[in-house]
C-alpha cells in the first residue's frame, strides 16, 4: 500500500514538474530594432535548450509592420514587384539597421528556393524597397568589415554594399572579404580550376585590379576563412602580407608569413580526393539527368497514347467519327 502511495506522489510531481521544465526549454523575445513611421522592425528571437550540451540554441527572426500591422507575404510581395514571393512563407532572416529610417534586409522563403536581399526605407509616410539582388543560393550576408555589407549574386559574384551613404558595388568573382580602406578591398579566393589561391587588392568603385599575390594550391593549405569573423580574416591577411594602399598599393607575401605549408604526400592525397569528389559529382549530375529524361520520355509517350485515335476492332482501321 505505501509503495502504491509513494508510486502515486511521484507521478503527481512529475506531473507538475514536467509543465515547468518544458517551459524553461523555450523562449521567445521580442525586441524594436527600428521604428520609423510607419515602418517598424522587430527582433523575434527564439531560444531553445539542446539538452545534450545543456546550452541555448538561439535563433532570431524579424518581423515587419507597416502602419501598425504586420506585414503579410502577400504584401511583402507587392513591395517586392515579385510574384515569387507568393509561392512559399517568407522569412526575414538578416537586419542590418542603416540610419534612423531604414534597414538591409535579407530574406528567403521557407523552402530556401529563392531570397532577396533589400533596402527598406520609410519616408513620406510611406514604405519604399530597393531591390539588392534575388538568388536561388544563398542571401545571407558574408562577414565583412564595419560598415558594410557582402552579399553574392545569382552568379557567385561579390556585391559589395556600403551602409552609409547607401551604395552597392558589384566585383566580379566569388571573393571573401577581408579588409577595406577607403576605395580599396582586400579580397581572396580560391581558384580551383588553376590550383591556386588569390589574394587582391581591388578599387571598389571602379573593379580595377591594383594588386595581387598567388598562392600555388600544391605549396600553401587553404586558409579557414568561410565562416571566420571580420577581425580574423583581416588579422590572416596582415599576418602574412604587408599592405599599401597609398601613395601605390601594393601587396608582398612577408617573409615572416604565417601560412601553412604542405607536403608532396599531403598534396598527392588531396588531388586524389578531390578527384574522387568530381567523379561522385559527376556520377550524381549523370543520373539525375538520366532520371530527368526518363521521366520526360514517359511524360511524352502517355501523351502520345492519349493522342493516338482509337482503333475500329474489325478492320483495323482508326475508327472514323
Amino acid at each position: 500500500m505505501s509503495a502504491s502511495i509513494s508510486a502515486l506522489s511521484r507521478m503527481a510531481t512529475l506531473l507538475f514538474v514536467v509543465p515547468l521544465l518544458l517551459g524553461a526549454c523555450g523562449r521567445t523575445s521580442r525586441e524594436t530594432v527600428l521604428s520609423a513611421d510607419p515602418l517598424k522592425v522587430v527582433a523575434v528571437t527564439q531560444s531553445t535548450l539542446d539538452i545534450n550540451v545543456s546550452e541555448y540554441r538561439k535563433y532570431t527572426r524579424y518581423d515587419l509592420y507597416v502602419d501598425g500591422e504586420k506585414l503579410s507575404d502577400g504584401g511583402f510581395a507587392a513591395l517586392l514587384q515579385d510574384p515569387d514571393a507568393l509561392k512559399d512563407p517568407v522569412v526575414h532572416s538578416d537586419v542590418v539597421v542603416l540610419d534612423a529610417s531604414s534597414i538591409l534586409l535579407a530574406s528567403h522563403n521557407d523552402t530556401g528556393a529563392r531570397c532577396w536581399a533589400t533596402r527598406l526605407s520609410a519616408s513620406g509616410g510611406e514604405v519604399h524597397l530597393q531591390k539588392i539582388m534575388k538568388s536561388s543560393i544563398d542571401c545571407a550576408p558574408d562577414p565583412a568589415p564595419p560598415g558594410w555589407s557582402a552579399f553574392y549574386d545569382e552568379g557567385s559574384n561579390l556585391l559589395l554594399v556600403r551602409h552609409t551613404p547607401f551604395h552597392v558595388y558589384p566585383i566580379a568573382g566569388y571573393w571573401y572579404v577581408l579588409w577595406i580602406q577607403g576605395d580599396v578591398v582586400a579580397v581572396y579566393q580560391k581558384d580551383r580550376e588553376q590550383e591556386r589561391l588569390v589574394v587582391r587588392l581591388v578599387r571598389i568603385s571602379s573593379q580595377q585590379t591594383l594588386a595581387e599575390q598567388i598562392l600555388p594550391m600544391d605549396t600553401y593549405a587553404e586558409p579557414d576563412l568561410v565562416n571566420a569573423s571580420p577581425q580574423l580574416r583581416q588579422q590572416w591577411l596582415m599576418d602574412n602580407f604587408a599592405v599599401a594602399t597609398a601613395p601605390a598599393a601594393s601587396l608582398q607575401l612577408r617573409a615572416d608569413n604565417r601560412l601553412e605549408t604542405l607536403s608532396p604526400e599531403t598534396w598527392a592525397e588531396y588531388k586524389e580526393i578531390d578527384r574522387l569528389n568530381r567523379e561522385e559529382d559527376a556520377r550524381d549530375q549523370a543520373a539525375a539527368a538520366a532520371r530527368e529524361r526518363a521521366f520526360y520520355e514517359e511524360v511524352l509517350k502517355e501523351e502520345a497514347a492519349r493522342q493516338k485515335p482509337p482503333v475500329n476492332a474489325t478492320s483495323g482501321l482508326p475508327t472514323r467519327r
